[in-house]
């Protein structure tokens, strides 16, 4: 029977959903370990075959006995059920990547960990969602190549009509239920709207001129963000977002953020300086036609996102070979204390400030 060394990290996740943000979040780690680690990225048997030949990953298969052994285990995300295996792998650590809102897949996964003798240390993905859960672990944000995503002043964008857009994956959890009456309202005043992964609202949307809706995937995420000149985000009201990797990308590449407060991203943000960051459709919509209107808020809003952007990847860096590695405080006073010094002068989302520029209305 093979068996793996102790210091070898083993990142676990299906690796379906080619558009997934915990599947790129775990090719991106392993791209970022690997510099100094030994790293072994394994797949579930229905994995995506682009995603795992991008990532050199190994399909679990406890039949054949191929699954991870010894070393520290980590299951990036909770989403996904923990395999009867980890009984026979024995591992030294296990830790579990909280990152999407879904508390009783994770308790579940934290008991079947517990029969290979090891307790799941939980990581969050962002202080959102740990205060959420009222949470006492460390937050580990989702590492991001941002190098994907080079700066572009909003002024430099080439000569077109305004456009407004979004990316995610294609479910209606990830769409707000009065996102259709936004496209429509911000299509009549002259804009364009562009969404990819909106298939799912396209019926709410049909015969409206100026909104084009695109499958998800359907280009490259920064060819994409390179054709809208502001980024709407905002999720179903049953949905948390627990930390919003397209925020980030889209923040990254310069173009200008209008959000809703609700998300593990907000914790992030300082309100009017680096996004614009509302409480209902209306000031969303006036938002949105500010950044239009003032071209010189755009880019200011861009240039400080893509310094915060840069600022919480090199925290995640840093924290992420330390943390795996067990160097990393990870008692309950020690995680807390790092990571609230690390988001001060950030508001928690239930005291986000909200944006009032160029006759804003202030939203909820």
């Amino acid at each position: 029977m093979p068996r793996d060394d102790d210091a070898t990290l083993h990142l676990i996740n299906p690796l379906r959903n080619p558009c997934g943000g915990s599947e790129r979040r775990t090719i991106d780690m392993a791209r970022s370990l690997r510099r100094c680690r030994d790293v072994v990225v394994w797949a579930s048997g229905n994995a995506s075959r682009p995603l795992v030949d991008e990532a050199g990953a190994r399909i679990i298969n406890p039949l054949l006995a191929r699954f991870p052994r010894r070393g520290t285990l980590v299951f990036v995300g909770t989403y996904f059920s923990v395999g009867r295996w980890i009984a026979l792998a024995s591992p030294a650590r296990v830790v579990v990547i909280f990152n999407t809102d879904q508390p009783r897949w994770l308790r579940d996964n934290l008991a079947r960990i517990t029969t290979c003798g090891r307790s799941g240390e939980v990581v969050y993905t962002s202080v959102g969602l740990r205060a959420r859960h009222r949470g006492s672990g460390p937050v580990l944000e989702s590492t991001i190549d941002i190098r994907r995503f080079p700066f572009r002043d909003p002024g430099d964008a080439p000569a077109r009509p305004f456009t407004v857009g979004r990316l995610s994956r294609d479910d209606c959890t990830k769409h707000h239920a009065e996102d259709p009456a936004l496209y429509r309202r911000l299509a009549a005043a002259g804009i364009r709207v562009r969404l990819m992964g909106g298939t799912c609202i396209a019926a709410e949307l049909a015969g409206v001129d100026g909104i084009e809706i695109l499958p998800a995937g359907a280009m490259p995420p920064l060819e994409f963000l390179r054709s809208i000149d502001c980024f709407v985000y905002r999720t179903s009201s049953t949905w948390y977002e627990a930390f919003g990797r397209v925020v980030s990308e889209a923040m990254a590449a310069g173009v200008p953020l209008v959000c809703s407060p609700s998300g593990g991203y907000a914790h992030y943000l300082t309100p009017g300086a680096d996004a614009l960051v509302v409480g209902d459709t209306e000031a969303m919509a006036h938002a949105v036609i500010a950044v239009r209107d003032d071209r010189s808020l755009a880019s200011r809003l861009a240039t400080r996102a893509r310094r915060e952007v840069e600022a919480v990847q090199r925290r995640a860096e840093h924290r992420l070979l330390a943390l795996l590695d067990g160097t990393s405080s990870t008692t309950s006073a020690g995680a807390r204390a790092r990571d609230d010094a690390d988001v001060a002068g950030h508001e928690a989302p239930a005291r986000v400030r909200v944006a009032s520029a160029n006759g804003l209305r202030p939203g909820d």
